[in-house]
């Protein structure tokens, strides 16, 4: 079963290469595309495996990806994001570390190579949940 991934991302060409990533070069991912994180908000209920979140956003609101980390920690704790950007900012990195996201990854030319990176340590953080959840129950 192919596990869903939001990806959040206002740069169309940035969006679709990143959907085909996932979904065909991958190929265990269903990728649901969001221009706009308020949008990806209100779809959280569903639960995705990992949110690839955006730090730029051309909203009127003025809110960066941090500001809707900050919402998402508040609500859905539990849900891991990898935050993607272009901002090379060693004080946002420690921000967003310290609100939990998984990873912090800036795009570039390797950029995909550690998104994969990221999803397989999501992976094994899940297995190793699951096989201590089941030694335990």
């Amino acid at each position: 079963m192919k596990k869903l991934v939001f990806i959040i991302e206002d740069d169309l060409v940035q969006q679709k290469m990143l959907q085909v990533h996932f979904e065909d070069m991958l190929g265990n991912y269903t990728a649901r595309t969001f221009s706009n994180p308020e949008d990806m908000m209100q779809h959280l209920r569903e639960k995705p495996f990992a949110v690839v979140l955006d730090h730029f956003f051309s909203d009127k609101m003025g809110k960066t990806g941090l500001d809707y980390l900050r919402l998402m920690r508040k609500n859905h704790s539990s849900i891991p994001v990898i935050y993607y950007t272009t901002l090379d900012d060693e004080a946002v990195r420690a921000e967003v570390m310290s609100l939990g996201a998984e990873q912090y990854i800036i795009k570039n030319s390797a950029s995909l190579v550690r998104l994969r990176s990221a999803l397989d340590n999501l992976h094994e953080k899940e297995s190793k949940k699951g096989f201590f959840k089941k030694l335990f129950n």
